[in-house]
């Protein structure tokens, strides 16, 4: 595969050639200015409408870089809404299980207050006793939230300075146009890792690594020359971006993989498929697009599945992955079986990348180093640390 050097550099000067400043992956000032000026500003997403499909279904999101643990909950009206998962009398989880169902009313575990799906507090036990204190004051706290494509996303301001599809701009387009209709949640992961979200996230937004660190996993999907790996695609839009990732001249699984592919596709199968088409209107940059919706979001789109990362900052030196499955409903063995295998092919690049992470993330403490470097296939790497600096600076 020949491609003309520097070819993204040349479509977006605006993202410059600079080195990377190492500080902005070690300070703690610089953490905490992106908790303030963009995880209470900007629209995040925190779960999928399957985690509470049915009126009165709920789950909760633990945001620990915000101090806070939110509910989602699923009305009786059929609007998702979002509380501070906090009681008014003193404070208490009003949900305690990270998933779970209600026939319209939630109920502290602690002291007995009552609340519906809407965030109105109902019933105050004791009530006599509380002298001054009104239900119709004391409902939960809502957050702002909105739905995009079953995707739950939440914005922490008091006011957020857009709506949520102003925010996505053209990815609303572009991605809507994948048929995510017919999809159950198949698996997750959750991985907690002693590295800076930003060093987490990089890896993921550039697949030059491939040939290297997953020689024996995913370098076997992709188009590789002289062990070169280039991207079919790369678009910035906004603050958000994609790559598209190339299938491979020839792809011949391995023995086991072989065998769950006539059952049903998996991770590194679909990897390596050429689509032929535009699949239900979405028009594929490669055989596997993994599309950024910043913050911390990920959208990976490939033929018949689609995953998702949520890549949450716990410190300026830890945090959790997140990584969940979507894949059509399972009806046979053969299919649980390859559902299994695909969950597995995920599962051992993403141990090699978490390896990767920690080591980076210790070497850069040590200030042996000031700046990083990106090169042209990790366009969408800078992007992302470019975004972050603009929000920092108030400039984004």
């Amino acid at each position: 595969m020949s491609t003309r050097p520097c070819r993204f550099m040349e479509r977006y000067p605006e993202e410059g050639r600079d080195p990377i400043p190492v500080e902005r992956y070690t300070s703690p000032d610089y953490f905490n200015l992106e908790r303030e000026r963009i995880f209470r500003r900007k629209w995040l997403n925190v779960g999928h409408i399957l985690q509470a499909p049915k009126p009165g279904d709920y789950f909760v999101a633990d945001l620990k870089i915000l101090d806070t643990s939110l509910l989602v909950i699923h009305g009786k009206d059929g609007q998702y809404r979002a509380f501070h998962n906090m009681c008014s009398h003193r404070g208490a989880p009003v949900a305690w299980d990270a998933q779970g169902s209600c026939k319209g009313y939630l109920a502290c575990r602690f002291h007995g207050w009552v609340y519906d799906t809407t965030g109105k507090l109902v019933q105050i036990s004791d009530a006599a006793n509380f002298p001054g204190v009104k239900a119709e004051e004391n409902g939960l706290t809502p957050v702002h939230c909105a739905v995009w494509k079953g995707f739950v996303f939440v914005n922490m301001a008091a006011e957020p300075e857009e709506t949520l599809l102003d925010y996505l701009g053209p990815v609303a387009e572009e991605v809507g146009r994948f048929d995510f209709e017919g999809f159950t949640p198949a698996f997750s992961y959750r991985i907690d890792e002693n590295v800076n979200w930003k060093t987490l996230q990089e890896a993921q937004l550039e697949g030059w690594h491939l040939p290297y660190l997953h020689e024996k996993t995913l370098a076997r999907a992709v188009k590789v020359d002289g062990n070169q790996y280039r991207h079919a695609a790369i678009e910035l839009h906004g603050l958000h971006g994609v790559l598209g990732s190339p299938p491979p001249d020839s792809f011949t699984p391995p023995p086991t993989a072989m065998l769950a592919s006539r059952f049903g596709t998996g991770t590194v199968q679909a990897f390596g498929a050429k689509l032929d088409g535009n699949g239900e209107g979405y028009r594929f940059r490669g055989s596997f697009d993994f599309w950024h919706i910043f913050p911390n979001f990920f959208v990976g789109l490939l033929n018949g599945l689609f995953f998702t990362f949520n890549i949450w900052p716990q410190a300026v030196d830890r945090s959790v992955w997140e990584i969940k499955g979507y894949y059509p409903p399972v009806k046979t063995a053969g299919e649980l079986f390859a559902r299994e295998y695909s969950k597995v092919g995920l599962r051992d690049p993403m141990m090699e990348d978490c390896f990767t992470h920690e080591l980076i993330c210790a070497q850069l403490k040590s200030g042996a180093k000031q700046h990083i470097f990106f090169q042209d296939e990790e366009m969408l790497a800078r992007h992302l640390s470019n975004g972050v600096d603009r929000c920092v600076r108030g400039l984004a």
